[in-house]
């Protein structure tokens, strides 16, 4: 009877076979089960924390382009364009040499800066704020306030030797501390800056003068002034100037001269003035027709609107004596014939006087006198 192999029961795995894995349990399966959910937690927290965090975490833009000017000497006023971009700006903060000065709303973009020094120089920057999110600061913009030089500078009274000239300070600053007075570009005096007035004395007579005024505040001076053109009067007469003589009287019958004769002649002038007058110097001769011509010198001084004086010459004689005459000279200048004091054209009168001459025990001269018209043109 054939046999059959037998087989154990249960069946065995064959010796080559390896054990397989044990099953999992259950406590695995729920550790497996709560890493996938907290990976998933933690994916679905990070989508949730960028969606609700992200906006707050935008930064504001600085505005693009700044602008600064000074309208006055104490102020300046800084402009700029919106920002653009990044977190909504609710105000904007102003910046002045790394010092925050100001702040307005993201309605305004401008700011006057105020209560600065004259001609001092400052940088700007902007910076665009967010609650308290700020952003970078603008590009920095350099300014300098204003050193408005005076203005309206006029002459007030020139004469021979002095000017006298005012101004005002400029209404985009402040009173200066002092002023500075500029005649061809070099200083020649200062005043506080409560004076507005200036007056230069011991200049030549009809010399032209130009005068510039600069402000200072403390070691700030701004730009001088326009130039103000200044001219001392002219000497009234002056060299050698024609003379022409008219007899208009004598003293009668018998006496030299007679009415309505007449002569040319020279006399040399000069002038010697200072602020407010003047002396005249005259070197001429009396030479009517028929005589020996007798020089004299003659000082005049301010009369009225002209000058006159007085002197001693031997013009006449009472036989063979000479008389001490006394000639006596008042001139004045014609009318429109002044040009920045120099007379152009003048008239006056001469008197020659002869004293009572006793020219022996039986001879005498009476006193009596001469008049003459004189007009004298110069220039």
């Amino acid at each position: 009877m054939a046999t059959q192999d037998a087989f154990p029961w249960p069946p065995q795995p064959p010796p080559w076979s390896a054990s397989p894995p044990p099953g999992p349990t259950r406590s695995g399966r729920r550790r497996k089960t709560w890493i996938i959910a907290l990976s998933a937690v933690v994916v679905v927290g990070l989508a949730v924390g960028l969606i609700i965090w992200a906006p707050w975490h935008k930064v504001p833009v600085a505005p693009a382009a700044v602008h600064a000017q000074s309208p006055t000497a104490t102020s300046v006023l800084v402009s700029w364009t919106p920002s653009k971009g990044g977190a909504t700006v609710d105000h904007y903060l102003i910046v002045r040499d790394g010092k925050q000065v100001g702040s307005v709303a993201a309605s305004q973009t401008s700011y006057t800066d105020n209560g600065l020094a004259p001609g001092t120089a400052h940088r700007y920057t902007i910076v665009a704020a967010s609650g308290t999110q700020r952003s970078s600061p603008s590009k920095a913009i350099g300014v300098t306030t204003l050193a408005p030089s005076p203005v309206g500078l006029a002459v007030g009274q020139e004469t021979w030797t002095t000017v006298d000239f005012r101004w005002s300070p400029s209404p985009k600053g402040p009173v200066p501390s002092e002023f500075v007075i500029y005649s061809g570009g070099t200083s020649i005096a200062m005043v506080p800056g409560t004076i507005d007035s200036y007056s230069v004395t011991g200049l030549t007579p009809g010399t032209a003068y130009q005068y510039q005024v600069a402000a200072k505040w403390g070691a700030q001076e701004s730009r001088l002034s326009s130039e103000l053109p200044a001219t001392t009067l002219a000497l009234p007469l002056q060299g050698d100037v024609p003379v022409h003589v008219v007899t208009t009287s004598t003293p009668g019958s018998g006496a030299s001269l007679s009415v309505g004769q007449k002569w040319d002649d020279t006399w040399k002038f000069s002038s010697d003035c200072t602020g407010n007058k003047c002396t005249l110097t005259t070197n001429a001769e009396f030479a009517a027709p028929g005589f020996t011509a007798q020089p004299f010198t003659m000082t005049l001084t301010s009369s009225g609107s002209g000058y006159a004086g007085t002197t001693k010459a031997e013009v006449s004689k009472c036989g063979s004596i000479n008389a001490k005459n006394t000639v006596t000279l008042h001139i004045t200048p014609n009318q429109g014939a002044v040009d920045n004091g120099a007379w152009n054209a003048w008239s006056g009168t001469m008197v020659l006087s002869s004293p009572y001459v006793m020219a022996s025990s039986t001879t005498f001269c009476a006193a009596q006198s001469w008049d003459f018209a004189v007009t004298g043109t110069h220039g």
